[in-house]
């Protein structure tokens, strides 16, 4: 290689490193702009639909055992329910339990029909929104009321959420 094609080779790699650092540079602008629009929208969330913590739903649980405090995290892991992270904590949103504190029974399913690459936030976004297929009502509502069109739903929803 002589000199003038190593000089040539280092002048485009210097080019594809300023390109690089340029592009994160300018992501980074709309990512902070991002992050501060999701904080937002997380908040109001929160405002509309509470968020219980391990010992929140622990008090619920009226069936259960004083020795299983983190009921909520093994229900999770067991694909019964769905946390979100909150102000640095787990959390799960309130519309998920029956009065008696367990996971209603079509959490499950609708878990099962999203695809698993669905973010904790974005389930919880697609299950207060409403959808022209339940009738205009959110697959929250639809999950209270026992509703089964949810996980018809949920199943071919998961592709969209992913666009």
């Amino acid at each position: 290689m002589n000199q003038f094609t190593l000089a040539r080779v280092n002048f485009w790699q210097y080019d594809i490193c300023v390109l690089l650092v340029s592009t994160q540079m300018y992501l980074a602008k709309f990512e902070g702009h991002c992050s501060a629009v999701n904080d937002i929208r997380m908040d109001e969330f929160a405002r509309n639909y509470p968020l219980l913590d391990d010992s929140a739903v622990h008090a619920r649980w009226k069936s259960g055992s004083w020795q299983i405090t983190r009921i909520g995290d093994i229900w999770k892991r067991t694909g019964k329910i769905f946390a979100v992270p909150y102000d640095g904590a787990e959390t799960y949103p309130s519309f998920q339990f029956d009065e008696d504190g367990t996971p209603l029974p079509l959490m499950e399913p609708i878990l099962e029909a999203l695809p698993e690459e669905v973010t904790p936030w974005q389930c919880a976004f697609w299950m207060t929104t409403p959808h022209a297929e339940l009738g205009g009502e959110t697959p929250a509502n639809c999950l209270q009321t026992g509703d089964g069109r949810v996980v018809d739903v949920a199943s071919y929803a998961g592709a969209r959420l992913l666009r």
